[in-house]
């Protein structure tokens, strides 16, 4: 009897550090559940325009992640607890320039400022559910633009120090008509 009762309690021991063992486990996973991550997209896609069928034909198609830049991880900690500023990120910007952007940047170097490629105020779409969103914008080339190659994510309409996030793509030559659509997908995870 005293053998059982001896055997009992040590199961119950070994039980009850078990259901501790998997409360702590999920304190962890909550809060581990509870880490707020964006992570972010870009597509881009020419299109010529077809005259014998009036329509557009895509002829580059580039899709990639991000970098959110360091004043754009700021200016969303301003959007999320601070004093939150009434222009979204939702502004498009292009550029020539082949350099592979850092964190440190506050504009993408040499923005585009004609031939139908300056910064436009994109759309925004809640997508996927609760946790995505999409801005996007499409560009009409009214010039000929080689390599264009570099897009940034504004929230701004001009200027610097507006920077959310920017992303290098493969270079595109764009003539006079063609199309251009640049879509930041974006969620939280």
């Amino acid at each position: 009897m005293l053998r059982n009762r001896f055997i009992i309690g040590v199961v119950l021991l070994v039980l009850l550090g078990a259901i501790a063992g998997c409360g702590v486990g999920s304190e962890q996973s909550s809060e581990m559940a509870n880490t707020l991550t964006i992570q972010g997209r870009v597509v881009v896609d020419a299109y010529h325009y077809d005259e014998a069928t009036g329509t557009y034909v895509r002829f580059y198609h580039h899709e990639s992640s991000n970098l959110i830049v360091t004043i754009g991880k700021d200016w969303i900690a301003q959007q999320l607890g601070g004093s939150p500023d009434s222009n979204p990120a939702k502004w498009i910007s292009l550029s020539l320039d082949g350099t592979a952007p850092v964190v440190g940047w506050t504009q993408i170097p040499t923005e585009i400022a004609a031939g139908g490629l300056t910064r436009a105020d994109g759309t925004y779409s809640h997508t996927g559910g609760t946790n995505t969103w999409e801005i996007e914008a499409t560009f009409s080339a009214t010039a000929t633009h080689t390599d264009v190659q570099l897009t940034g994510l504004q929230y701004a309409v001009s200027g610097d120090n507006n920077l959310m996030a920017a992303k290098q793509f493969t270079a595109v030559t764009l003539n006079d008509g063609d199309a251009l659509t640049v879509t930041w997908q974006l969620s939280l995870t």
